[in-house]
C-alpha cells in the first residue's frame, strides 16, 4: 500500500461532503446531482464480478451511465455505503488532488417486508481534485471485493 497523506481538515470535510452527496444522489435517483460530483473530463470505470468492465469519460457520459441504473426497476431499494477511506498522494503529483481508496457495499431493502440483505461488496479507487474551488471526482474505479485486493491472502480451501 502507498503511504497515506495528511489532508487539511477543511479540505477533508469538503471531500467528505462530496462523497456523501455522491451516495445520496446515487441512491435517490438524482442523475443530475450524481453527474455533478464529477469533473467535466472525469473518467468512471466499473468492473463487474463476471470480469466485464466499462469505462466512460466526461460528465455527460457519466450522466448517461448512471441513468441506466436509475431507470431500472431493479435499482430501487439499493442503499450504498462507503467506508475505510484512505487518502493517498495524487498519482500524477498534481496540487489540490488526492488519491482515495475505500470500501463500498450496497444493501437491498425490501419495503414490503422490512428486510435488507447484502447486495454488493467492493471498493473504490479514486482521484479527487479541487477544480474552480470545488472538490470533484476526477477518476472513479468501482470494483468488486475480489481479485487484486486479496493478493496477499491465502485462498480458501476447496
Amino acid at each position: 500500500m502507498k503511504k497515506r497523506v495528511s489532508v487539511p481538515l477543511a479540505d477533508r470535510a469538503e471531500i467528505e461532503d462530496l462523497y456523501n452527496e455522491y451516495l445520496w444522489a446515487l441512491d435517490t435517483g438524482d442523475s443530475e446531482a450524481y453527474a455533478d460530483c464529477f469533473a467535466d473530463d472525469a473518467v468512471l470505470r466499473e468492473d463487474h464480478p463476471d470480469g466485464n468492465a466499462r469505462e466512460v469519460k466526461g460528465r455527460d457520459n457519466i450522466h448517461a451511465f448512471v441513468q441506466r441504473y436509475h431507470q431500472s426497476p431493479d435499482f430501487a431499494g439499493l442503499q450504498h455505503r462507503e467506508s475505510t477511506r484512505i487518502f493517498l498522494p495524487d498519482p500524477e503529483g498534481r496540487p489540490d488532488h488526492y488519491g482515495v481508496q475505500s470500501t463500498t457495499w450496497a444493501l437491498r431493502y425490501d419495503g414490503a417486508t422490512g428486510e435488507a440483505h447484502l447486495h454488493y461488496a467492493g471498493y473504490y479507487r479514486d482521484v479527487v481534485g479541487k477544480i474552480d474551488g470545488e472538490w470533484k471526482l476526477v477518476f472513479r474505479w468501482i470494483a468488486p471485493w475480489k481479485g487484486e485486493v486479496h493478493a496477499r491472502l491465502r485462498p480458501a480451501a476447496s
